[in-house]
């Protein structure tokens, strides 16, 4: 009995409150249960702590059918336990815990939804990109395809036979530019093809760029050509052109200056109409002194130089209308 009281001391000591009222025969069936299931007793309050108050009454039911607990003696612990102040403190933690819990979970859905929208943004700007993209391919495709027609269609070849003039060989004259950019050099304006084109790069803005020709002789020149291309170019492509020629560069005079619109073509500059007859020259220049939009640097396409045949030219005499061959006597810029 000794035991018996000390036991009821201990689970007295545990500040079990005034309103939990038990008979005799419940007392000492208390403190048997406090000795024989102490164990149960631990896993009913552990259950308690982690899954609430009815997963409480759950377990004490468990307890309940696998031991000797009756259903009276289950339903007065489980009243002190919910009497209990620890234990309340305890259950509004764990409800702050698991509505803290219900929040983040709130939040993360919120992220990962936000998530899911910009990606959805991303791709349909993606796809604008993509599609901005094909119709700047589709624009430059169409660009290239009329430069080309136009540069075929509209070529001075035709007309320069009919007159007699012809295209100035490779072995005539000795090509140079003043600047160009690393494989855009003045191979590119002697290609025929109108999608290449020489590129200056030049340091001085006021300096003008310069495509100059050396003859080995004097050469008469009857007509220079100039394909330019203002869509593709825009900046790059020339706005005033001035052609010069002389025996050297110490006396090179200005024959001719053009002005180039916005547009795709041949700029021609026919010297023997300006000048009354073909120009004898030993130096060539063809110098850009601007460009549109004030580019500093300029793109030339194509550069066509036509001559007359040398040393005689063909004439048609007045008195008997036959044709004849007279020895050159033009005077060129000298």
């Amino acid at each position: 009995m000794s035991d018996q009281q000390n036991d009821l001391d201990l689970y007295m000591s545990n500040d079990i409150p005034d309103n939990v009222s038990m008979t005799s025969s419940q007392f000492d069936d208390t403190v048997l249960l406090a000795n024989t299931s102490t164990t149960a007793t631990v896993t009913t309050t552990t259950h308690y702590t982690d899954f609430g108050h009815e997963d409480r009454h759950s377990n004490m039911n468990q307890l309940h059918s696998s031991s000797s607990v009756s259903e009276g003696e289950t339903d007065m612990i489980v009243g002190y336990l919910d009497s209990d102040p620890m234990m309340q403190r305890q259950l509004l933690d764990d409800d702050m815990t698991e509505a803290a819990d219900d929040d983040d979970d709130a939040m993360d859905q919120d992220r990962i939804n936000n998530d899911n929208n910009n990606n959805n943004s991303n791709n349909n700007n993606n796809h604008t990109g993509d599609d901005d993209e094909d119709t700047g391919i589709l624009d430059d495709s169409e660009r290239e395809n009329t430069a080309i027609r136009i540069y075929h269609d509209t070529h001075p070849d035709n007309e320069q036979k009919l007159q007699g003039g012809r295209e100035i060989a490779e072995h005539e004259a000795i090509w140079a530019v003043s600047t160009f950019r690393p494989d855009w050099g003045v191979e590119k304006i002697r290609d025929n093809n109108p999608l290449t084109y020489w590129q200056s790069d030049s340091s001085n803005p006021r300096t003008p760029h310069t495509v100059d020709l050396y003859f080995h002789q004097a050469t008469f020149i009857k007509q220079v050509s100039i394909f330019v291309d203002f869509f593709q170019d825009e900046s790059y492509s020339p706005h005033q052109i001035s052609i010069r020629g002389g025996t050297t560069y110490r006396d090179l005079h200005e024959i001719v200056e053009l002005e180039c619109e916005e547009m795709v073509g041949w700029k021609n500059a026919d010297l023997s109409s300006i000048m009354d007859e073909p120009v004898r020259v030993f130096q060539l220049q063809i110098a850009i002194l601007s460009t549109h939009l004030n580019g500093r640097d300029t793109h030339i396409r194509q550069i066509k130089v036509y001559s007359v045949p040398l040393p005689y030219l063909q004439e048609t005499d007045e008195t008997d209308g036959e044709l004849k061959i007279h020895p050159a006597n033009h005077k060129g810029l000298r």
